[in-house]
């Protein structure tokens, strides 16, 4: 999957919460608490519909991954804050390793070894493992083609959405291109 194909594909949330492994009204509540926010389209109010990104469906994976091996939900938002920052690139060759107090970035075996060291018990997820896994799973669901036509996003779309929704969603990618150009 390239960056340029997860800006474009936008999943409801139930796509989400099913891919992700969690129950609809976690992702609602994740939502509503801006835990997990949706990057392409948030909620507006009764009737609107999320859609979340593949970055935003890993994520939830992988804190679904830390919650079940016992990581406490304020270590769970912290990494859930670390993994926002990151491109769907840098998320494919990452390891997160918790010890239960601290979640860590691990880029090489050196560093997860470094960990171990301690002599402490740690959990650890395979982000690059769960990218493939969620990449996987949402060849199979359907989604909203979000792609951009000049400057403004267009969305190929089954079923109707909401007007106001698709201008926040214009809005929202226009904001991620210009910053991740100034980025580059």
């Amino acid at each position: 999957m390239s960056v340029d194909s997860e800006e474009t594909k936008g999943y409801r949330g139930t796509v989400a919460s099913k891919v992700a492994g969690i129950t609809y009204r976690q992702l609602d509540y994740w939502a509503r608490k801006q835990i997990v926010v949706p990057s392409i389209t948030r909620s507006h109010g009764s009737g609107s519909r999320r859609l979340y990104s593949f970055r935003d469906v890993l994520i939830l994976s992988v804190s679904k991954k830390l919650l079940d091996t016992g990581v406490n939900l304020q270590n769970v938002t912290s990494t859930i804050g670390f993994l926002s920052l990151r491109s769907c690139a840098e998320l494919e060759h990452l390891t997160v390793i918790c010890d239960g107090q601290d979640v860590k970035e691990c880029e090489s075996g050196d560093q997860v070894l470094e960990f171990l060291d301690r002599g402490t018990a740690v959990f650890a997820v395979s982000v690059g493992k769960l990218w493939k896994q969620v990449e996987k799973e949402l060849e199979k669901e359907p989604y909203f083609d979000v792609h951009f036509s000049g400057s403004s996003p267009l969305i190929a779309r089954s079923s109707p959405i909401e007007d106001i929704a698709v201008a926040r969603m214009r809005d929202k990618l226009e904001a991620q291109r210009v910053e991740r150009s100034a980025q580059q």
